[in-house]
């Protein structure tokens, strides 16, 4: 197989690892969510936490799932880049230069829930 088709056939693979992390990480933030909105919930109608605390727990439990599959998906990263090296790719860069977004300006931060850059003062 040429070098190139290699090259190809890692990218196609990496576009499909870097997905299916986000997709890890979206259902992460989603159920953090879900419990937010449900304790919300909760108090505006000003039930008891006795009652419905399956949920809270049961979508904890499945959170502890999703992080144990982000480990998983993380070993299997490491996995890959042993299997680029056994073909012959060696540091070979197969992501889009694109991957990550570039970190902001030095002085300024990313606030985490309205995602908008801010002077730091």
């Amino acid at each position: 197989m040429s070098r190139e088709k290699k090259i190809n056939v890692a990218k196609a693979l990496s576009v499909q690892l870097r997905a299916t992390e986000e997709a890890i990480d979206t259902a992460l933030s989603e159920a953090a969510h879900l419990i937010e909105t449900y304790v919300t919930s909760r108090r505006a109608i000003h039930m008891s936490t006795i009652i419905g605390n399956d949920v809270h727990q049961n979508t904890l439990k499945a959170m502890m799932a999703l992080s144990t599959a982000q480990q998983h998906m993380t070993a299997a990263h490491t996995n890959l880049t042993l299997v680029q090296a056994q073909i012959g790719l060696g540091n070979v860069a197969v992501l889009p230069a694109d991957d990550k977004p570039a970190p902001p300006p030095t002085g300024y931060y990313v606030t985490p829930v309205e995602e908008e850059v801010i002077t730091a003062e």
